[in-house]
């Protein structure tokens, strides 16, 4: 038991039990307390069940993270390459809408 709470005790693990409460962080203030934030003001409960929207990539993860695992975008690398092909997406999605 001891080993274990040593091992608990590194900075390693204090660093990625941080980037773990972070990656979470914006699903958990999308997901109840801006919810709850619209239903204090006054907005109708269909644009509030329209809200849940935006929690869909993260229900849907376990499909796409595989390709940008397996695919290496060759320009910038893994990581900053999908990121630059999804920014350019995501701009081109909200200048169509």
């Amino acid at each position: 038991m001891r080993k274990y709470c040593k091992l608990l005790a590194t900075r390693r693990m204090a660093v990625m039990l941080f980037q773990g409460f972070s990656s979470g962080l914006p699903l958990a203030i999308v997901g109840s307390t801006l919810q709850a934030w619209f239903a204090v003001n006054g907005v109708d409960v269909i644009t509030i069940g329209f809200l849940s929207l935006v929690g869909q990539p993260y229900v849907y993860k376990f499909l796409w993270s595989p390709i940008f695992d397996r695919y290496i975008l060759g320009f910038l690398g893994r990581r900053r390459g999908w990121l630059l092909v999804i920014q350019i997406f995501l701009v081109v999605t909200i200048i169509t809408m």
